[in-house]
């Protein structure tokens, strides 16, 4: 698949965060000697902070980098001759031979502390490539990166999906925590399984759109990095990050996903990241479940106003839904990630979409309602829906769930439908089963 090719090759890894600057061709990088090798321009901030402005030059002028390789297992080798050291603002250069590096890294090392880094596209020689400053973050990110090599999943992972679940305060609190570590590893690993075991049972063209999406990030990413490779402030950083989780949540939508489907699959990647960390704690917790909601809720919000346009409902209803899903992203946006808050936000969404579909014009209310109602009684599909996904990470058990939900929701519309007004049933429907799914 062509897919495969993102994140198998193009890995550079570095301490704290580095990123790959789009330059002068479209791949991010300008040209250079070809005898040269691939040169590798770049900064390195020591200490816990991810502000530029407070790293210490002190600190900087004794800092060693160099390139390395991911090996199969997860372990970094260093790439012998490119060893080089920062200048007095924490910058460096070095050039390495991208024929000998798999899974490029750069480490940098001060005072027996390395910190790392990958990038994210592929590199050649005769190019070179400016990356984002190396820090705790991107050596967060980076060790995850590692553990998906050595699991064998870097042909299902994007660079993008390690580093939507890793923000930079919580990649202060993970750095060096190998349990940590792992968990978000899991989360990566079994969100991408689950997303490939998704889209493969219900979507067509599954393999070309997901090719397409890959094709789509990478881009993203670049463009993603070169931000950050300018950013002076931990402000701009995460009004970067936050920039960046909602362009990858549209980028299925640009890559031609259904928008129903890209919906239940970012419901269910928030559910199989939270039920796969066991030892993180509450905070990067709320991190990734902040990141996975504010996607899930994007698509959510596009998903729904094209249903009711479907559906034939009327300009008044769809701007109500419209300005639902506004507050939705709003509320979610500012829960910090906080469980409850979040939940709440998606209550609140359901009752207004129901509220504003009720008073439409071409629907008959009170059967809306009722079926609404059932959905979500004792011993209903939307309880027991919820029952069954607690906990799950398998990918075709989730999709038999998800799949036994929709029809449920879709037989009691059916039996409804010459009643529940002239409307679209089908996409009144698609519309029920979104706002219950959450």
């Amino acid at each position: 698949m062509l897919f495969k090719k993102y994140l198998t090759i193009p890995i550079s890894i570095i301490i704290f965060s580095i990123v790959l600057f789009t330059a002068c061709s479209d791949n991010g990088a300008t040209a250079v000697d070809v005898e040269s090798g691939a040169v590798i321009n770049g900064s390195v901030e020591n200490g816990t902070t991810q502000d530029k402005s407070m790293s210490s030059e002190s600190e900087a002028e004794e800092t060693t980098v160099w390139a390395a390789s991911v090996t199969s297992n997860g372990s970094i080798e260093k790439i012998s001759e490119t060893e080089t050291e920062v200048d007095a603002s924490g910058e460096f250069s070095l050039t390495v031979d991208a024929n000998t590096a798999n899974h490029l890294a750069i480490v940098a090392e001060s005072g027996g502390v390395e910190l790392k880094g990958f990038i994210s596209g592929q590199i050649e020689n005769g190019q070179s490539y400016t990356l984002k400053p190396i820090n705790i973050q991107s050596t967060a990110e980076t060790e995850v990166f590692a553990r998906i090599v050595a699991d064998g999943k870097t042909d299902i992972v994007h660079k993008s999906d390690i580093d939507v679940f890793i923000s930079s305060s919580a990649g202060a609190e993970i750095y060096s925590n190998s349990s940590a570590i792992a968990d978000l590893s899991a989360a990566v690993k079994n969100s991408a399984e689950a997303r490939t075991g998704f889209f493969a049972e219900f979507e067509s063209d599954a393999s070309a759109k997901m090719d397409q999406y890959f094709e789509l990030m990478t881009g993203l990413q670049f463009d993603y990095e070169s931000e950050l490779s300018s950013s002076t402030s931990t402000d701009a950083r995460e009004a970067a990050f936050e920039g960046f989780v909602e362009a990858k949540a549209n980028a299925y939508t640009e890559a031609e996903f259904e928008l129903v489907n890209i919906t239940k699959f970012l419901h269910m990647q928030k559910e199989v990241a939270q039920n796969s960390m066991e030892s993180v704690s509450s905070s990067v917790r709320n991190e990734v479940r902040n990141s996975t909601s504010i996607m899930a809720a994007i698509a959510l919000d596009t998903a729904v106003q094209a249903r009711a346009e479907t559906a034939g409902m009327s300009g008044s209803t769809i701007s109500a839904i419209a300005d639902a899903g506004s507050t939705l992203r709003a509320n979610v946006s500012g829960s910090g990630g906080a469980e409850g808050e979040i939940n709440a936000a998606f209550e609140t969404y359901h009752e207004e979409v129901r509220s504003a579909m009720e008073n439409d014009s071409s629907v008959e209310g009170t059967i809306l309602i009722a079926i609404d109602t059932e959905i979500n009684a004792a011993g209903g599909p939307g309880i027991l829906f919820e029952t069954a996904i607690s906990g799950l990470i398998s990918a075709q058990s989730l999709n038999d769930i998800y799949a036994e939900f929709g029809s449920s929701v879709r037989n009691s519309v059916e039996v409804q439908s010459e009643l529940l007004g002239d409307v679209d049933a089908e996409a009144v429907a698609d519309i029920l089963i979104l706002i219950n799914l959450f």
